[in-house]
């Protein structure tokens, strides 16, 4: 019925149009269309520009038959009231009034009561994981997210911060949730395939109740919350199991190899030569890119430097570069990265 737009130009307001009328209206509810969609189903219907109030966020949003959505300093003189407040919904045509357009309002009106209501439900019983899955959506228009922070409990001009967690074997992280939400911070979480996706309101510290590994988005107000999802799901991706936490705002250029396909990103010499390492050799590379001096290198993991000088000699020669200047220390940085990275592709670790 959806696909059939019925235009009321074309019909006569008798009962068998007004049946098709309600039916539009039916199969828009069985299919529990977002309030935007009802706009702009309505509006196509009407093939006039219709407007609704939603009482929960003072917002008023006006959608054209061709999708074009504004918002309106106020409403017009004449609306339709919702029941339990919740609002109002109009037509606005010009010239004379249609023979089916009460109908058309009335069904308009019933359909906005029941999506306003299903959405309001999700806040009051505490079912936070579609409203998050809604704000994280990159599919998800500027008013329908705007709705969805604000049954949230966030402003959408408030910073926000996303976060990916990886949950292989298991449910959600219950731990990381609530190790942030004893520190004080407001967070709401989902789960989508194989991630915890958490939205936190405010700024993380820089150590966080330890869990599973986990991408950090950057910090954004909540309009742009599905930048920020983006930016969480590319960090857990340079994630391993002695890099359980990584911020996307410290990626910097790495971020430009994390869509790389894995047979490209194994195909790398550095990569294939780095995962030849042991254990041990690996560890002693890692500390030295970290700490940038043998000496320091050795402090870090606890061995007397001329251990960890012979353990890096050993690495070099398995590589084929010195570790002993910058530039090698950046290349091999570059590929235990890598190596991570690709650990997670072959994982199947959410992209």
């Amino acid at each position: 019925m959806q696909g059939l737009l019925l235009k009321l130009s074309t019909l006569d307001a008798d009962a068998e149009s007004a049946v098709r009328v309600i039916a539009y209206f039916d199969s828009l509810l069985r299919d529990h269309v977002s309030v935007p969609t009802l706009l702009a189903a309505t509006a196509r219907l009407a093939q006039c520009p219709v407007g609704l109030l939603d009482a929960a966020t003072g917002r008023r949003t006006r959608t054209s038959p061709r999708g074009a959505v504004d918002t309106p300093a106020e409403a017009p003189a004449q609306v339709r009231e919702l029941s339990d407040g919740l609002g109002a919904v109009w037509m606005e045509r010009e010239g004379p009034a249609h023979g089916l357009d009460e109908i058309v309002l009335e069904r308009y009106a019933v359909a906005a009561e029941v999506t306003l209501e299903r959405a309001a439900a999700l806040a009051r019983s505490g079912q936070d994981p579609a409203l998050v899955e809604l704000v994280l959506s990159a599919e998800t228009d500027e008013a329908e997210r705007a709705r969805a922070l604000r049954l949230l409990g966030f402003a959408p001009s408030a910073p926000l911060q996303a976060l990916a967690i990886a949950l292989p074997d298991r449910g959600p992280d219950r731990g990381l949730a609530a190790g942030l939400r004893a520190m004080g911070h407001q967070v709401r979480a989902t789960r989508i395939g194989d991630t915890e996706a958490v939205l936190v309101a405010t700024t993380l510290p820089r150590d966080l109740p330890e869990g599973s590994r986990v991408g950090i988005g950057p910090e954004l107000p909540g309009a742009r919350a599905a930048e920020s999802w983006a930016g969480a799901r590319t960090a857990l991706r340079f994630t391993g199991p002695h890099d359980r936490v990584m911020r996307w705002s410290e990626l910097g250029a790495l971020a430009l190899f994390a869509d790389l396909p894995e047979p490209a990103v194994a195909g790398l010499a550095d990569v294939r030569a780095m995962e030849r390492l042991g254990e041990e050799s690996l560890a002693a590379v890692r500390a030295l890119c970290l700490a940038g001096s043998v000496r320091g290198a050795a402090a870090t993991v606890h061995l007397h430097h001329s251990s960890m000088a012979a353990r890096i000699a050993r690495a070099e020669s398995v590589l084929g570069f010195s570790l002993a200047d910058a530039a090698g220390r950046l290349r091999a940085h570059l590929a235990l990265a890598l190596v991570r990275l690709r650990a997670n592709l072959r994982s199947g670790t959410p992209a």
